[in-house]
């Protein structure tokens, strides 16, 4: 009989899993929605030789996915208008004068240097133009220029979309997975995964055009949330009360975090109508 010489898989070759941790674990074990826990997990930028505007943003199989309630969240687009009229108008190329021909004190100044009186006539011309002047003038009082036409608003860009709002993480077994690891692993993804000790000019040195960029940014996230699927996201801010209810350990037992997503680009309609997809792309 011939022996078995097939050897065991090599763990490395076994598929990466992720773990889910967070206070939101225990909430979907006691049967919650699962649209009411939120999850953050990292993601790559994959496709980059399709060219620009082909990539595509998949989860990174092997990382830790956060869950947690979420509450006071927010979504908010913002764009950003302009008038080119603002500066062409007379009362942007000429302020002064156009400010003394709406508040009058221009034709009244004109009066009272050719010492004008409307009610007695004078053989000048001088005045007598200087007169005609100063009346047409002093109907242009409480007058303006600006019109509906030339206060257009233009479109000049729009920013990054934002996402703002609480995370909750509370202990029900173990604090020191359902917070306290939990806030920490978030914390590392709004962190820079590496930030170089050397100089620049060092660096290049020893390594080259690799030493030029030593350091590597933050990971990009998708958040996920009722459903919905943002992404791709960087975590903007996120601040987290040192001070909170502990057990002996010193792990928080409950914390209120406070976090922003940004977007990594300005989004348009079509990724709007698109958060209802699902994570590796298709229709739900």
């Amino acid at each position: 009989m011939k022996k078995n010489t097939n050897k065991p898989a090599d763990n490395a070759s076994k598929p990466k899993t992720s773990v889910v941790v967070g206070s939101g674990v225990p909430w979907l074990h006691k049967g919650l929605n699962e649209r009411l826990i939120a999850k953050i997990r990292p993601v790559s930028e994959d496709n980059v030789e399709g060219g620009q505007g082909k990539q595509t943003y998949n989860p990174i199989e092997g990382n830790t996915i956060i869950a947690a309630l979420f509450e006071d969240g927010e979504f908010t687009v913002e764009s950003q208008y302009s008038t080119p009229f603002e500066t062409s108008n007379p009362e942007g190329r000429m302020p002064n004068m156009m400010g003394m021909i709406q508040s009058g004190e221009l034709p009244a100044s004109m009066y009272s240097i050719f010492n004008l009186d409307s009610e007695i006539a004078d053989d000048s011309a001088v005045k007598s133009v200087a007169g005609d002047a100063a009346d047409k003038l002093l109907g242009l009082k409480d007058k303006s220029t600006f019109t509906k036409i030339n206060s257009r608003q233009v479109y000049t860009s729009s920013s990054s979309v934002r996402i703002s709002g609480t995370l909750v993480f509370q202990a029900w077994v173990d604090a020191a997975s359902e917070v306290e690891r939990a806030l920490n692993v978030l914390q590392q993804y709004a962190s820079p995964r590496k930030l170089s000790d050397a100089s620049l000019v060092v660096g290049a040195l020893s390594e080259g055009a690799d030493g030029m960029f030593p350091s590597t940014i933050p990971p990009l996230v998708q958040f996920q949330y009722a459903g919905k699927t943002y992404k791709p996201m960087f975590i903007e801010s996120l601040s987290a009360p040192i001070t909170a209810p502990m057990n002996k350990n010193g792990d928080r037992i409950a914390i209120k975090v406070q976090i922003t997503l940004l977007s990594l680009t300005a989004w348009d309609k079509y990724d709007i109508a698109n958060l209802r997809a699902s994570p590796n792309g298709s229709k739900k």
